[in-house]
């Protein structure tokens, strides 16, 4: 049965995770950046407690829509009770919960300085990473001890580099006196966490994606396309600022000073994109899952008085599968048979009835390799057990094989 899908929740829903991150890599990352990388820095602070309250809002609506798209609910139900503790009572909900306290360390950081201020900023980048690595595609992949530290490191680096655009590129505009002294700094810190990102966003990648094939295949790898276009145009102009208007700039060519700018401008809304690719994973399963999906066996059992059979066909979709059956008497004791045959059909795709015998590989089961299911839909499959030479039963049952 196909999927029924709501596009205005949907849409909604990608809206509100784009402001999410916005909260949380503009803003937290904004006042990580002013208050350890570039202490001193002062020019954003307005924009950082906008991004900020984006966020906020972001994150608090995202539940009721996580809710109403996990209940396939429509739109007038989102203040309903149900679809707010539906979305709160997914993993989502310790997301939402986790950006609310960066949310807070961020606020708190913009008003405390020092080295009070640098903690508090700090503690905000640690619960980013940490929001993000509760919840999402990513961070339920095995295995856990590398997946979930994985996305942590990646999004605290993300909000450190890019939180820190913004500042930098308003104190060039303005010929600020300590513009130049921050970009020295910048350029000095934030080698290591782009090179930070690169690395865990390979990780992610390669367990995500698995085969590279699947990049072309899939709704995930065509998305993982576009952000990875956007993310070399974002290089492009990084190594341009750092090779080209860097030292320009730091020696006061004001030429220099203004095409960094720009080039500022145009990173932050390149990184605006990305967000809004990444927030579309939400609804393309990776290839990851996939394939797992595909792998997962159909089951089925068939219980009569004389036998019963828990059966089942590996992988359980449509081609090449082994079948494999457990067999027991009705009243669930051993059942020794002598010999076993498998019989599929499949009436209304117009396919009889077709044998495959069963081999016993040594662990108590019956097994049919190299079994052909051309067809999705259900099936009938019939067991035929041999007890004796003079005694055989027949057991029938259904069950459902995927594309």
């Amino acid at each position: 049965m196909q999927e029924t899908v709501d596009w205005t929740v949907r849409g909604l829903l990608w809206l509100s995770k784009v402001a999410l991150y916005v909260g949380l890599f503009i803003g937290v990352g904004g006042v990580f950046a002013i208050r350890v990388l570039m202490p001193g820095l002062f020019r954003g602070r307005p924009l950082f407690v906008a991004a900020i309250a984006i966020g906020i809002l972001g994150a608090i609506v995202s539940v009721g829509l996580q809710g109403l798209d996990a209940l396939e609910a429509p739109l007038p139900r989102f203040f309903d009770a149900i679809v707010w503790s539906t979305g709160l009572g997914t993993s989502y909900g310790n997301t939402v919960a986790s950006a609310l306290v960066a949310f807070a360390f961020g606020v708190l950081g913009l008003g405390i300085s020092g080295l009070s201020g640098g903690i508090v900023a700090v503690a905000g980048l640690l619960a980013t990473g940490t929001s993000l690595a509760i919840s999402g595609h990513a961070s339920a992949a095995s295995p856990q001890w590398l997946m979930r530290p994985t996305v942590f490191a990646h999004v605290a680096a993300v909000a450190a580099w890019i939180g820190a655009l913004m500042p930098l590129g308003l104190a060039l505009h303005a010929k600020d006196t300590v513009a130049v002294p921050a970009l020295k700094r910048f350029s000095r810190a934030i080698p290591a966490f782009v090179a930070l990102l690169v690395l865990a966003g390979a990780i992610l990648t390669v367990v995500q994606v698995g085969n590279p094939k699947a990049v072309f295949d899939t709704a995930y790898g065509q998305v993982f396309l576009v952000k990875l276009t956007l993310l070399a145009g974002l290089f492009a102009l990084v190594a341009a600022n750092r090779w080209v208007l860097t030292k320009p700039t730091e020696s006061g060519d004001p030429s220099a000073t203004r095409r960094l700018v720009r080039s500022i401008v145009v990173e932050t809304l390149i990184a605006l994109a990305i967000f809004g690719a990444v927030a579309a994973w939400r609804f393309t399963p990776p290839p990851r899952a996939l394939a797992a999906a595909a792998a997962a066996p159909a089951t089925t059992h068939i219980h009569t008085e004389k036998a019963m059979a828990d059966l089942t066909v590996i992988p359980g979709r449509t081609g090449k599968v082994s079948v494999t059956a457990m067999l027991m008497t009705g009243d669930f004791g051993a059942l020794d048979a002598k010999d076993v045959t498998f019989v599929f059909s499949n009436a209304k795709a117009g396919i009889e009835p077709f044998k495959r015998k069963a081999a016993k590989p040594g662990d108590g089961t019956w097994l049919a390799e190299d079994v052909v299911l051309p067809l999705p839909g259900e099936w009938t499959v019939r067991v035929d057990i041999l007890i004796t030479d003079f005694e055989m039963a027949r057991i029938e049952g259904k069950i459902q094989i995927r594309p």
